[in-house]
């Protein structure tokens, strides 16, 4: 039984998960005019595109009704979950919050509607591919069925017109030799590798991992981590037994774990041919070997520190975050090819079925010899295939189940029985750490895997980098960026202590407030150094500017609202005489009735009172 319809689902589970956590965005919610007409719909049906270097938010809602029409059979299908498994290709940058964070939605229970926001900077234009797993588990007549599926939409990033580099910073464009420039990749995570060119220098030592497979090589492979559990190189499986592999790996100073992984679980030997791994580093020095016999099991762990005593072989260390030192002044461009990698498990081919599947009630009441296959991959991805009517070695073609660099995946083999119950048949385990084909056993089972490697993004990125020797810089006693060309300095000289700028353009190296383009302070000096004291330049002298006051300052430019003037009745303008404007200002007061200026009689009123004892001492002139 095989519903057509997951198909359809693809565009709507797109929005409901984002690669590393469902965090970040804010919430949404979603848009009731988003109408299902029978079958799962997207609103809108298209992503607005993106550009470089500018905040992305987007909203979008799906709608998926609980029961669907499956047009394979004819039949009503009823949704009763959908879970988003993985996500993989969303542009670097950008992360998806779902409106349920786990990623699980239940339409038969009335969650037909939910939402996602997109949000972030989206770090390098292109046209990518988001690829979806999605686990759903429908039903038909109350049989239930889980299902897996695959999706890939376009998403269209734009370049912004600032251009600049997505791929890395570094601390220092330009210095003195020796110069250390610490470099910050921007683009990372799982399937990410850096092709470095530091100009001429190298960063690296190089160790070497001699491998000597056994008869089996595919069942053989290796993991090289940091101290925090990073992978940084990863080999095998093999292809050809009994041959010498040499694998020369770069790495810089610091403490490191060699994995060596055998996926049948008896080490590097089977009826006497026995294989061997030894790593040495650039001096001969063994830093990890086999162990006697080459029985070491599933995994043989070695840890082994790299120091200035065998760092020896200059390489170019391929790791994210590093750091160069350049010794010699030039000019060197860093240049970095980003590559982004994704590995997807494409097939799985059971060579033999472990025991368990036989004696159901189904098979003996059918009369039926053969069981029906299927298996289930659980790790930080889920998947569960199809079943495979009545064929024991089934081959599992045309799959893409996107899998992690370095992590451990179970795979458990089942036999498929509608009444009885489905019978477990065992688990096999292996490490993905590259494409190839693996041998993988367990419980019986023996299965080969087909691991394929694509290249999902690249992007390339240099910067330039000046070391001098000597520096051609200016004293800047005053610390305004602007030098004295009477006081050269050598910058690079490790003995100087004179603050220097990188110009000789100031006026004034003994006052901060002058140099080229300085903002006029009022206190007649030349801050823009262009020799003409103006403007918001000249000085300023605050004062009673009122010669009418007995405080006049004739030197004074801007008026303090200090003027004091003489008290003299009836005299409102200070002019020393009343007169017909004294007059004037009264009756513009008449009627005042609060803090009036003209009422003579202090009655809080101006009044005829008021206009009788001005005209009393009308044309009288002040002493």
């Amino acid at each position: 039984m095989t519903f057509k319809y997951i198909q359809l689902l693809g565009a709507a589970t797109m929005m409901m998960v984002s690669a590393s956590a469902f965090s970040q965005c804010s919430s949404c919610t979603p848009d009731y005019t988003c109408v299902a007409d029978g079958f799962p719909v997207l609103c809108p049906s298209v992503l607005p595109d993106g550009t470089t270097g500018e905040e992305y938010l987007a909203t979008a809602t799906f709608n998926m009704p609980a029961s669907v029409l499956d047009p394979g059979s004819g039949l009503t299908a009823t949704l009763e979950s959908i879970t988003i498994t993985s996500i993989t290709g969303l542009p670097f940058g950008l992360t998806l919050t779902p409106s349920n964070p786990n990623g699980v939605y239940f339409p038969s229970n009335g969650e037909e509607y939910g939402c996602a926001t997109i949000c972030g900077i989206p770090l390098a234009a292109g046209q990518y591919f988001v690829n979806i797993n999605v686990a759903v588990v429908a039903s038909v007549f109350g049989i239930t069925q889980s299902l897996s599926e695959s999706f890939s939409l376009p998403l269209s990033i734009l370049e912004g017109s600032g251009g600049g580099n997505a791929s890395f910073n570094v601390s220092e464009n330009s210095g003195c030799a020796p110069l250390s420039v610490d470099i910050e990749n921007l683009i990372t995570g799982s399937g990410v590798s850096y092709d470095w060119d530091f100009g001429g220098p190298s960063n690296g030592s190089v160790i070497n991992l001699e491998v000597l497979t056994d008869n089996y090589p595919a069942e053989t492979t290796w993991m090289v981590m940091d101290s925090d559990g990073e992978l940084l190189i990863s080999g095998g499986p093999y292809s050809d037994a009994q041959t010498i592999y040499n694998e020369q790996i770069c790495v810089g100073p610091g403490s490191y774990t060699l994995s060596i992984n055998d996926s049948y679980g008896d080490g590097m030997q089977f009826e006497g041919v026995i294989g061997s791994y030894v790593l040495t580093d650039g001096g001969g020095n063994i830093l990890a070997q086999i162990v006697e016999g080459g029985n070491f099991g599933a995994n043989a762990i070695h840890n082994f520190t790299i120091d200035e005593s065998n760092l020896v072989g200059g390489c170019v260390l391929n790791s994210a975050n590093p750091s160069v030192l350049y010794n010699e002044p030039g000019s060197y461009t860093i240049s970095l090819a980003t590559t982004v990698t994704q590995l997807t498990l494409t097939s799985l081919d059971i060579i033999e079925l472990g025991d368990g599947w036989g004696g159901d009630v189904e098979e003996g009441f059918f009369g039926l010899l053969s069981p029906d296959p299927f298996f289930v991959l659980d790790g930080d991805v889920s998947f569960t295939s199809g079943s495979v009517t009545d064929e024991e070695t089934p081959v599992f073609n045309n799959l893409s189940v996107a899998l992690t660099y370095g992590e451990n995946y179970d795979v458990s083999f089942y036999d498929e029985d509608l009444i009885t119950g489905n019978d477990f048949l065992g688990t096999a385990s292996f490490f993905a750490t590259g494409a190839g084909v693996y041998t993988i056993y367990g419980g019986g089972n023996v299965a080969v895997i087909n691991i394929t490697e694509t290249i999902s993004a690249e992007f390339f990125d240099t910067e330039t980098i000046t070391v001098f020797e000597g520096l051609d810089v200016w004293a800047d006693l005053d610390g305004d960026g602007y030098g004295d060309i009477n006081s050269p300095v050598n910058g690079c000289d490790p003995s100087n202590t004179t603050p220097y700028a990188f110009n000789s353009e100031d006026c004034n190296d003994l006052e901060a407030l002058m140099f080229p383009g300085g903002s006029g302070t009022l206190s007649g000096i030349d801050n823009d150094c262009n020799t003409i004291i103006e403007d918001d330049e000249i000085l300023t002298i605050s004062g009673c500017t009122d010669p009418m006051a007995e405080n006049y300052d004739p030197s004074a430019t801007v008026n303090d609202e200090s003027c004091i003037y003489a008290t003299c009745f009836g005299d409102f303008n200070n002019d020393g005489v009343i007169t017909v404007t004294d007059l004037l200002e009264l009756l513009a007061d008449f009627g005042c009735t609060s803090n009036c200026a003209t009422d003579l009689n202090e009655d809080d009123l101006v009044s005829v009172a008021d206009l009788l004892q001005i005209l009393a001492v009308f044309g009288t002139i002040c002493p």
